[in-house]
């Protein structure tokens, strides 16, 4: 605990930045309403940020065009549910109750910026400096001159406000705040132009590159900022060159973009992931419509050679390492480098789907693993069955554990009779009186795969199997003419290495008609089917996607759906009932 304690107070002034930082945004987020034309005050902001900031943000929650339906429902929502006025308080009534803080108030506009200037000296502090955009800089500077109380630190004036320890000072259109009035001067250097601004870092201006240009919210953190928070050299840990985040307000949800850089010559292990390929252009014609969602990879070999290569620097990993790959070889017969790598090195996918075709209900799992890359994925499952073949023959155990059938292009096997029979039995074993309706969720399931050239397709139903089957030879039928995912599959195939969607429209009405409601009671039955009717309305899909180019430049985005609307609408009547 006093370690704890004294780690703590060596990184105060980093914290304390944080938090104004923090404060500064989450109060101009609260302030938003649709007054001013489309602007990026915030992000204009930086041009007075010192190049040698560790962490740069802006916010600017003035919509663009497209932005302009999203804020307006939002508005709309807080002011139907009398939750406006809760976010009328500014940064500068968080920090004190000055007669200086309340004339600025009216002036405050919805766009700011903040940053985190390392320790100048090494028993100094890091230390924050806000930047907050104003109407009208000449009249801010009347009212701080008013009531204000004036500072001086080598000749440059400032002003105090009340009780707070932060200090202010107006630059154009900016009111400027911080902990330390010494940065003032740094900031002043750079209006001058006798200092330069993060601007001119190319570190910062290929993190901005890929961070969406309707990105409400941008965050930048430099490379200085690892021996800040660790106290650890940047071959210790595996920390970006330099990282940014970008979130953006949608009038479909809410995006999140992101961009980093490794030094892959530090890093080594991280070029197996930045060779791989990008998951295949045709992945939503090849898989069947009707999917909840599915996880992506466009090479799991390459994953797990990353660890493997970081693992080798220690000889006890090394040996770990050695022992997990024979408990392998001995459980499942198959070697992890002669027959797991070769075979994993196309892509994988594992997707969910209704229990049948048609409507949202149960729950089922296909798994797909192709040749591509010069993968052989059913080489290794032939010898997986072999080998399961002879285990059971050791054991006594007649029939072979697959049955297996002839199917045009390829081959198909399902477990037989009786380990199906036992399967299903164990599975549904207590469901009878449960939440969730028994014969959706056990009803049909099987193990079953088909070999379709050197591909694998496996399924926890026959019905599914045959369906992904035939997509996948045919490109017919598939999630490419599937409402519910079309529209975000330009935005997923686009070179990622891997990717997440679901359809959480899709996962609702499979949880709604899946479940037994009878029992519960009529409050929570309401509950129930109100968040479920929150979710059944959103049109696009959730997702998380991420690629590495051969360079160790990174970049990745989520898109999270929302309906406004209905969201606000529930949270409001929850807090309008504690009144």
């Amino acid at each position: 605990m006093t370690e704890f304690a004294g780690s703590i107070r060596r990184r105060r002034r980093l914290v304390f930045g944080v938090v104004v930082g923090t404060t500064v945004f989450m109060s101009l987020a609260g302030a938003y309403a649709l007054r001013t034309l489309f602007a990026r005050p915030g992000e204009g902001a930086l041009r007075y940020v010192p190049a040698e900031a560790v962490v740069v943000a802006s916010i600017d929650l003035v919509p663009s065009p497209t932005q302009a339906l999203a804020f307006k429902r939002i508005d709309d929502g807080l002011s139907r549910n009398g939750q406006d006025k809760i976010l009328e308080k500014s940064i500068l009534e968080v920090l004190d109750h000055s007669k200086a803080a309340e004339g600025l108030r009216p002036l405050v506009l919805r766009s700011g910026a903040m940053c985190i200037m390392p320790k100048d000296s090494p028993g100094g502090g890091e230390s924050a400096i806000g930047f907050i955009a104003v109407s009208d800089g000449k009249q801010a500077s009347e009212i701080l001159r008013k009531s204000g109380y004036p500072q001086f630190y080598k000749g440059l004036k400032y002003y105090k406000t009340g009780k707070s320890s932060m200090v202010l000072m107006v630059l154009d259109d900016l009111i400027v705040l911080s902990d330390k009035p010494e940065q003032f001067l740094k900031i002043r250097a750079v209006k001058e132009g006798t200092a330069k601004s993060i601007l001119s870092v190319p570190e910062y201006v290929a993190a901005r590159r890929d961070v969406a240009d309707d990105a409400n919210v941008v965050c930048y953190i430099s490379p200085k900022i690892a021996s800040a928070i660790t106290g650890k050299t940047d071959t210790e840990v595996p920390l970006p060159d330099w990282a940014a985040f970008g979130l953006a307000i949608r009038d479909g949800g809410i995006g999140l973009s992101c961009a980093g850089k490794m030094d892959l010559a530090k890093f080594p292990s991280y070029k197996a992931i930045a060779q791989m390929p990008s998951v295949r252009s045709d992945l939503f014609q090849v898989l069947p419509s009707g999917s909840y969602g599915m996880f992506a990879l466009s090479d799991i070999s390459g994953y797990y050679q990353m660890v493997n290569s970081s693992l080798k620097e220690s000889k006890d990993s090394r040996k770990a390492v050695a022992e997990m790959e024979d408990s392998i070889e001995k459980g499942i017969g198959l070697s992890m480098q002669h027959d797991l790598i070769p075979g994993l090195k196309g892509n994988a996918v594992a997707a969910l789907y209704p229990s049948q075709e048609g409507q949202a209900a149960g729950l089922d799992v296909l798994v797909v693993v192709d040749d591509s890359n010069g993968a052989n994925p059913s080489d290794a499952v032939d010898r997986f069955q072999t080998f399961m073949d002879r285990q059971m023959a050791k054991e006594g155990n007649s029939p072979k554990l697959f049955e297996q059938k002839a199917i045009a292009g390829g081959r198909e096997y399902r477990v037989n009779d009786k380990v199906e029979e036992d399967m299903r039995k164990s599975l549904g074993q207590g469901m009878e009186n449960g939440p969730v309706k028994k014969d959706l969720m056990v009803g049909k399931k099987t193990i079953a795969y088909a070999v379709v050239g050197k591909a694998v397709l496996a399924a926890s139903s026959q019905e599914l199997l045959d369906r992904a089957v035939a997509s996948y030879q045919s490109k017919t039928n598939g999630l490419t003419g599937d409402s519910k995912f079309a529209s975000s599959e330009k935005a997923l195939l686009d070179g990622s290495q891997t990717f997440a969607t679901f359809s959480l429209s899709r996962i609702a009405e499979g949880i709604k008609n899946s479940m037994s409601t009878a029992k519960m009671s009529a409050d929570d039955l309401k509950m129930f089917n109100s968040v479920m009717d929150i979710f059944m309305s959103l049109t696009d899909p959730m997702y998380i996607k991420g690629k590495i180019a051969a360079d160790g430049a990174g970049s990745g985005g989520v898109f999270i759906p929302m309906d406004y609307d209905k969201l606000i609408d529930m949270i409001g009547g929850e807090l309008n009932k504690k009144k």
